[in-house]
């Protein structure tokens, strides 16, 4: 009774934070799509300005309705169809661009250090999966790094004993300690919190936990001196 109940909150408080979340980029829209629209912007560098808001703000839109909606196929059973052979090398070469422009537009650089040994490695699996799960990893660095003086996002691999491990990690204050094993949880940041954080609806790990399990593998938080580090570990095939 009590999981059900501590569920229901959690759920209600994830309501209130999508809301609050949607609500500031749908205002942003509304405000600046009136203005270029009643022609009230004539100046080209502030109209490209605008226009640059408004494409970053429906980034951000698209990114946490495709969160959500994932979230809500896991929850009605359906996960992900492991149906494509890739190796680690063309896997990280078709997902890097993507990757490297995330961290571009939040003035950050993305460091990609593969493994010879982890390059040829062959997995069996859901590359549009493994794109959601990086960008989240990516989206997540840039978020809670960006005052961080090193402006690197590493993306690194390596071979481990059951499969390939792929590391992304940034230099900014890392996992508060006392809220570690709180933030793979689902439904775990209020809006308040968001506004003295980072924005987002505490799904975004949740979601690469249950993602990565379901793609047989795992997501870990990292112990690292410097910053936040995360793990995913993918299985190879034998």
């Amino acid at each position: 009774m009590w999981g059900v109940v501590a569920l229901s909150e959690r759920r209600a408080t994830f309501v209130s934070s999508v809301t609050h979340e949607l609500r500031t980029p749908l205002t942003t829209f509304r405000m600046y799509a009136d203005m270029l629209a009643r022609g009230m912007v004539t100046e080209p560098g502030r109209r490209q300005e605008y226009l640059e808001t408004l494409r970053r703000e429906s980034e951000r839109l698209t990114h946490l309705v495709e969160n959500v909606l994932s979230y809500a196929r896991l929850e009605r059973g359906r996960g992900p169809q492991l149906c494509e052979a890739v190796t680690v090398g063309n896997l990280v070469e078709r997902l890097q661009p993507h990757l490297a422009e995330r961290a571009v537009q939040e003035n950050m650089e993305l460091s990609v250090d593969m493994a010879d040994d982890a390059l040829p490695q062959k997995l069996t699996t859901d590359v549009g999966v493994v794109e959601q799960i990086f960008s989240n990893l990516v989206d997540n660095a840039a978020k809670y790094a960006a005052e961080a003086t090193d402006r690197r996002i590493h993306l690194e691999a390596k071979r481990v004993p059951d499969g390939v491990q792929f590391t992304v990690r940034d230099h900014g204050p890392g996992f508060d300690k006392s809220r570690q094993a709180r933030v793979t949880r689902p439904f775990s940041k209020s809006a308040e919190e968001a506004s003295v954080t980072a924005p987002g609806v505490g799904l975004g790990l949740a979601l690469c936990r249950r993602l990565a399990k379901q793609l047989g593998g795992r997501l870990e938080i990292a112990t690292h001196s410097d910053g936040a580090t995360l793990q995913l570990v993918l299985p190879t095939n034998s």
